[in-house]
């Protein structure tokens, strides 16, 4: 029997009919995975958040009572190694920057990570890589003692984990957990011998006074999985302008010296700042970093001596009121670092957070550092600050009650 083309058309009509049917199915199958997918994605998102939050509970312990005068003065011994700066002209006098070296807890070694860092501060074991990525600080008080004219100055610590942010998937391998520590020092509550009143575990218990605080610290660490290729090259490819025409500056080479002395001093054994070899091998960067904390230390110290100059001859100090600082590219050990700082412009003194005793306005200041030279220069860490005027401290504080 001839064919007809009717019938030559009926297998490739069947032959397509099972093609767009085939291709339906995987559409189908594409589109239920891809939404199972999402929603274990999502319910991964959920559940680690959760974690996130659940560690805002962690009890971090502190150490409070007296200020640690010789770890204030060793410090300021140690930076006179690398910057210009002078004998201390209160001698009990704290700059801005030195509670650093005092009231820090010293974990069991049991409770540290493989890195040396406090296992407390980490989401889990996951997030085994840490870096201090900046933070902020508010200088309640414009000056702060060691000792008064009453003897020496007790305080009272805080210490909490005060929020904890996701960036990306909590299942990828390139996210990243923001941690924010929050640390606040009060005058605390004293007994009719001037001696601090305890509680029920033994801590010191805050004074009732309005304005108790004396300063209030927010650090901000990030924790990873991987170390991402822009923090393992000692050359940065990327560039960042900085400020021109600072209004003073000093430069600097960090040494492995002094961050073996400031990791002394602040009980700090993460060992990307002490181990090159261990810097290397498992984090596999090219030297031992530069602190995180360090960086606002030289920062305040290089703006402090930019203040003197310009309060020189004047009737009143400038003293830092507020400071928040993000470290941007890595430092590392022995290469050349300048630290600058720039004023900005005048703006209105705010008197519902910060005690003042002066009515003129404060100043904003840029402070920053930058690595590199020439053309291979760029911005390293960004930081502003605002300064109050101040009267200068009077008699009682100049006088050092141990001489």
């Amino acid at each position: 029997m001839p064919l007809s083309s009717s019938s030559l058309r009926l297998p490739t009509q069947r032959a397509c009919f099972w093609r767009r049917q085939i291709r339906c199915n995987q559409a189908i199958s594409s589109i239920f995975c891809r939404d199972v997918t999402t929603k274990a994605s999502e319910d991964a998102n959920t559940k680690f958040t959760q974690q996130l939050e659940d560690m805002k509970n962690r009890a971090l312990p502190v150490e409070e009572g007296l200020w640690d005068k010789r770890n204030i003065q060793a410090l300021r011994r140690t930076l006179q190694s690398h910057l210009s700066l002078p004998q201390f002209s209160y001698p009990n006098h704290i700059p801005p920057g030195y509670h650093q070296v005092s009231f820090n807890s010293l974990p069991d070694e049991h409770e540290l990570s493989h890195d040396g860092a406090e296992q407390r501060h980490a989401p889990n074991d996951e997030w085994k890589f840490r870096v201090w990525a900046g933070g902020h600080l508010d200088f309640q008080k414009p000056f702060l003692w060691t000792e008064g004219c009453r003897g020496p100055e007790f305080v009272a610590v805080n210490e909490n984990i005060t929020d904890t942010r996701l960036i990306g998937n909590a299942n990828a391998h390139n996210s990243k957990v923001m941690v924010t520590i929050t640390k606040s020092l009060f005058a605390p509550e004293l007994d009719a011998q001037g001696q601090p009143v305890r509680g029920s575990r033994n801590q010191i218990c805050t004074s009732k006074a309005k304005n108790n605080i004396l300063l209030r610290e927010q650090k901000h660490l990030c924790f990873m999985r991987e170390i991402p290729g822009s923090l393992k090259s000692a050359s940065s490819v990327r560039k960042i302008a900085f400020p021109s025409d600072p209004d003073y500056s000093q430069t600097m080479i960090p040494s492995a010296t002094l961050l073996f002395r400031f990791s002394a001093l602040t009980r700090n054994a993460h060992a990307i700042h002490l181990d090159g070899d261990y810097t290397r091998e498992v984090y596999g960067l090219p030297k031992p970093l530069v602190h995180g904390p360090l960086t606002p230390v030289l920062m305040l110290d290089v703006l402090g001596e930019a203040l003197a100059l310009k309060s020189h001859g004047h009737a009143a100090a400038l003293a830092i009121r507020s400071f928040q600082y993000r470290n941007l590219l890595p430092l590392f050990v022995n290469e050349q670092i300048t630290i600058a700082c720039k004023r900005l412009h005048d703006t209105k003194p705010d008197t519902t957070k910060y005690q003042t005793e002066s009515a003129a306005p404060w100043q904003k200041w840029d402070v920053w550092i930058q690595k590199g030279e020439g053309k291979d220069a760029t911005l390293a860490v960004r930081g502003s600050a605002l300064v109050s005027p101040e009267p200068f401290p009077g008699s009682e504080r100049e006088r050092d009650p141990s001489g």
